[in-house]
């Protein structure tokens, strides 16, 4: 027995089978788990190491290389690409496509336990595995008010607790905000006079700042804990602390020699919101998330958290659940109109009832593929709907074909049974490879390589799914419903007057093509070779990600490699100011500025001469102007305003796509690789429609170069370690233990020169240091001072220097 007349013989069951489809599929659907784009695993990672206040060549030196050195015996890595910063590497490993990231993942971490000679005031190296979920937050909340930093900062602490509670939510990052610290600025002159120097002043910290647990005791029939209580309890006690004893017996304080500040940590970020300083929380999703019931609630929560805090301003932005939302209301009038469209056309052609059942198969076939969707754990997002939206004239067409063949042996008198049956049955096989065939074509894009092949390989499979899920219901689900309900037509079927006259001018178009058979073998060619034409003379242009219309305009700005984040505020004021006030501004919903970060290829780049500015606009449909003319209008100001070293537009997230065209030019020599690439770049310029060319190569701060006079070093009884210490505790500031205030939070406590005397390089040079004999050195006289320019980063690929144009 047949498969088709197994159906028609057990319609109960197949009735069962449809009514069980509709529930687990209308259940699927609320419950699938929904977001912006596929999360696609790229296979990569990314290694974190902050240490801050060094160089991005001392960066290279004493972390990147050795962490690369490390891994790069890892198993199917395809290539390793690094980044060294002003206190920040970024090492980005890519593996094979046919890796297997897990256990990748695994040896990574075994490898990164092995670095055990990383800088002691490095941070400990950070693995990030990227996917689509770890680089896109579900949305963003910018934070504004009349508020202090420190009730700024309490605030969002507090928000991110509450989100971090709703379901589904996975991390809460918070942007722009400052942790408490204790700090203790040395005055290096009153330093001198009393006899002291910085280590001193660390020591006496160290030293008093710790509680010591001394065992147990029993004191008659009780026993004891003992323990040494000597922490700080509050600022007080530290500007109270004894340093030594002088000569004639006084007691030297800390106060005497430093300020201690209870405040906050050193600014290296600003977030504003229309202007005014913000925090920007960042939130992320879960895998099986449902993104618009995960959003609702997270807009619920904020909504309510506005209410108790007067003043607070927090707006919900990028929220991703919108895209989704409009796209699934795309495919739901696209499904109405195509059911609507198919019932009308075959109405006309072949009856109401037929035309019922053809439509009926729409809604089978998409909650089916649903349910399928949900067995291979896809999940519904912007590549997934545009499948169903594109397979979407596809799925009725086997029906009507079985259909129209089942009417045929209706009319020639069978029963609806055996019509039914001898319907399908007699154009099954063809279906079934025109079907096979259509999922074929789709196929191929499943064996796509690279970080495109993982987006894509999501569509082929959604539009072979709903196809065989219409091929199901054309086979199995249709013919019951034919045979059931059909009834043998009473009189023979005439055809109408309109059916006559598409007829007639069908057969003559068909006699008219056979008569002049060549002819119409020539057009056929002539439009295939005007198509592939069009195709290869780049008259219809290719990519694979479309520039998009965004609801937010991202505006990516560098001011000179050592602008300070004051100043690169400043510029970023004015940009600001007149968004606020050109005549474009009533398209504007909000203005969120990021000051010394910005995101570049999905990676932050802290620097202070950095800065990124997210422009909300309004729903498309309500605004006045395009988005080109805004950015017309934005650029036409920035173009004319100083201290700007360069400036583009971006988008706001998505899948990573990358320019037209990369070239990496590797070597050892930074000079040499700057002077190829200008002469790559000069020769590209000469290139009819190359454009945006710029490269990885910028020319960084200043550095103050600190080199040893060894003989005069070792004759002091000195080393190059203690150099180093104390330089870096002057500049830059060292923690030298925890403040508790008696709680569960711990705070810095961070030694330092006071801000005045650092700003001079006399100062620095003068700084004393004491040796093993107790002697005090002066540092101009164990080393020299040079000035040179450095980088603003160095870039390695697979353990080379590289610049990428």
């Amino acid at each position: 027995m047949s498969l088709v007349k197994f159906a028609v013989r057990n319609s109960p069951l197949v009735n069962i089978i449809m009514i069980i489809v509709f529930i687990v599929g209308i259940f699927t659907l609320k419950n699938i788990p929904k977001e912006d784009m596929p999360a696609v695993d790229f296979g990569s990672f990314v290694i974190v190491v902050i240490y801050p206040g060094v160089s991005p060549s001392e960066m290279e030196e004493l972390v990147v290389k050795k962490i690369e050195d490390e891994i790069s015996d890892v198993e199917n890595i395809d290539f390793i690409n690094s980044t060294s910063q002003e206190g920040r590497a970024s090492l980005f490993v890519t593996f094979e496509p046919d890796a297997d990231i897990d256990k990748a993942q695994n040896d990574l971490i075994t490898e990164l336990d092995k670095v055990r000679d990383l800088p002691a005031d490095a941070e400990d190296p950070i693995l990030i595995r990227l996917n689509m979920r770890e680089i896109n937050e579900m949305c963003n909340i910018a934070l504004g008010g009349n508020f202090s930093q420190n009730a700024i900062r309490e605030i969002a602490e507090n928000m991110r607790d509450g989100l971090l509670n709703i379901p589904y939510v996975s991390k809460v990052n918070i942007i722009g905000s400052r942790d408490r610290e204790i700090h203790i600025e040395a005055d290096e002159h009153k330093l001198n006079a009393f006899g002291l120097t910085l280590d001193d002043l660390k020591n006496a910290v160290r030293f008093r700042n710790m509680n010591v647990p001394g065992g147990k005791v029993n004191f008659g029939k009780a026993e004891f804990i003992i323990r040494t209580v000597g922490e700080f309890h509050h600022p007080d006690e530290i500007e109270n602390l004894i340093i030594r004893m002088d000569q004639n017996g006084r007691a030297i304080y800390l106060k005497d020699v430093a300020a201690v500040k209870d405040t906050l940590e050193e600014r290296n970020t600003l977030v504003k919101l229309d202007g005014n300083p913000s925090v920007r929380i960042e939130v992320f999703k879960k895998a099986k998330g449902n993104i618009i019931s995960v959003m609702k609630d997270v807009r619920d929560y904020v909504e309510n958290f506005k209410k108790n805090i007067p003043g607070l301003e927090a707006t919900v932005r990028n929220d991703d659940s919108v895209e989704v939302k409009n796209s699934i209301r795309i495919l739901g009038n696209n499904a109405l109109f195509g059911i609507v469209l198919v019932f009308v056309i075959l109405f006309v052609f072949i009856g109401w009832r037929n035309a019922l059942f053809a439509t009926w198969g729409i809604p089978f076939s998409f909650l089916l593929t649903f349910i399928l969707m949900s067995f291979f754990n896809i999940t519904v997002n912007n590549l997934s709907l545009f499948a169903l939206v594109l397979v979407l004239g596809m799925i009725v067409d086997d029906a009507i074909i079985v259909l129209e063949n089942s009417h045929r042996y209706l009319e020639e008198g069978y029963s609806p049974r055996e019509a039914a049956i001898k319907g399908t049955e007699g154009i099954m096989w063809p279906v079934i490879a025109a079907v096979t065939t259509t999922a074929a074509a789709f196929l191929p894009m499943v064996i796509m390589k690279g970080m495109m092949g993982k987006f894509m390989r999501i569509f082929p499979i959604v539009v072979s799914l709903a196809l065989f899920a219409s091929l199901f219901e054309s086979l199995i689900i249709l013919p019951s419903h034919i045979a059931d309900l059909s009834k043998p037509p009473k009189k023979i079927h005439r055809q109408s007057k309109f059916q006559l006259f598409i007829v007639k001018h069908y057969k003559r178009m068909i006699k008219k093509a056979l008569r002049h058979r060549f002819l119409t073998i020539f057009f056929i060619f002539a439009a295939m070779f005007l198509a592939l034409s069009a195709l290869a003379f780049r008259f219809v242009k290719f990519e694979f990600f479309p520039k998009q219309t965004p609801k937010t305009i991202v505006l990516k700005l560098k001011t000179p490699a050592g602008t300070n984040l004051d100043r690169t505020n400043e510029i970023v004021s004015k940009i600001e100011n007149y968004i606020m006030n050109m005549k474009e501004k009533e398209d504007v919903e909000a203005i969120i500025s990021s000051v010394g970060y910005m995101m570049e290829n999905h990676e932050s780049q802290l620097m202070t001469s950095n800065a990124q500015i997210s422009i909300d606009l309004k729903e498309i449909d309500k605004m006045k102007y395009s988005h080109e003319q805004i950015k017309n209008s934005i650029r036409s100001f920035i173009e004319q305003l100083p201290g700007i070293y360069t400036f583009k537009f971006d988008l706001p997230q998505g899948p990573p796509t990358g320019k037209d065209v990369e070239i990496r030019i590797k070597g050892d020599n930074l000079d040499k690789l700057a002077y190829i690439g200008e002469v790559v770049k000069n020769e590209l310029r000469k290139i009819p429609g190359v454009k945006d060319i710029e490269d990885s190569f910028q020319a960084g701060k200043k550095e103050v170069e600190i080199i040893p006079k060894y003989e005069n070093l070792a004759m002091s009884g000195l080393t190059v370690a203690q150099i180093a210490e104390v330089v870096r505790t002057a500049s830059n500031g060292t923690t030298i233990s925890k403040f508790r205030n008696g709680g569960v939070d711990e705070y810095d406590i961070v030694l330092r020169l006071k801000e005045s005397q650092i700003n001079n390089l006399e100062n620095l040079k003068n700084l004393k240091i004491r040796n093993r004999r107790g002697e005090l050195i002066c540092l101009k006289d164990v080393a020299d001072f040079h000035i040179s320019s450095g980088l603003t980063k160095i870039e390695h690929r697979d353990g080379k220097r590289i610049i990428t144009i």
